[in-house]
């Protein structure tokens, strides 16, 4: 395959573009070209909303092979990171998607990484920690009225948490723990013990490899190869043109 020096320079410009996907509407592509779409999630997850909304544009695009879901970000709301996961889950039935961890894949970035048909991250990438954490402001700090018992977390007078609220916090975290270790397990093929076994800890992209929680080391060049070799199982015959599409007004076609 030929060098790839233009493929990677489009690829980088992609990664500033903050335009909106909108479906595509384009005539359906020839036999010998591929159409990779492009989405970046380069922030901590809040919401899932407008992942989502670029994932079923470009899925029940028809002139979209495949997708390439850029991750740059330390996670976040675990309700948003499962729900952005299950989505890829079923966009993945009917055409790849595949993760880029260009810097920093952990916590729920990573259990949407996980969801993704094949992950590729640089060697030197943080990815990982997988686990579940939750933070209280100290005494004092605010000051606020609740109704029932549990709205809040009641301090005693030497400024610690009351026991009893300890125990229900860390009953919760543990819950939470349980469903994020055992989703990630079900997406990579490997039992849960094993993702328990990491114990939350952030490994770069050589050790991630190791334990399986990738599939690929590589950079962009790399990235591209996959899409373009899992994106094109379905066509007869190899693929002479790409076009990888970040934006409506963003299209980069190139020969192979």
């Amino acid at each position: 395959m030929k060098n790839y020096l233009i493929v990677s320079a489009c690829f980088i410009y992609a990664t500033c573009i903050q335009a909106e996907v909108q479906l595509i509407k384009t005539e359906p592509q020839k036999s010998e070209s591929i159409s990779i779409g492009y989405i970046s999630l380069t922030e901590a997850i809040s919401d899932f909303n407008e992942i989502v909304k670029k994932l079923k544009l470009l899925a029940e695009d028809a002139t979209i092979d495949g997708i390439v879901l850029h991750i740059n970000s330390p996670g976040g709301s675990p309700g948003s990171s499962q729900i952005i996961a299950d989505f890829i889950t079923w966009v993945r039935k009917t055409k790849p998607v595949i993760a880029f961890i260009s810097d920093s894949g952990t916590s729920g970035a990573y259990w949407i990484a996980a969801a993704c048909t094949h992950i590729i991250a640089p060697e030197s990438a943080l990815i990982g920690s997988i686990g579940v954490v939750q933070e209280f402001p100290k005494k004092n700090k605010t000051l606020s009225f609740t109704a029932g018992r549990y709205k809040r977390a009641h301090y005693l007078a030497d400024g610690v948490i009351d026991p009893e609220d300890v125990e229900k916090i860390q009953e919760r975290l543990d819950s939470m723990y349980d469903i994020f270790c055992k989703a990630v397990a079900q997406l990579r093929s490997v039992d849960v013990e094993t993702i328990k076994a990491l114990e939350a800890q952030v490994f770069l992209g050589t050790q991630a490899l190791e334990l399986g929680l990738i599939d690929q080391t590589g950079t962009i060049q790399d990235v591209l190869d996959a899409a373009i070799a899992l994106s094109n199982h379905k066509k007869s015959t190899p693929p002479t043109m790409v076009r990888v599409i970040a934006s409506p007004s963003d299209i980069f076609e190139f020969a192979l």
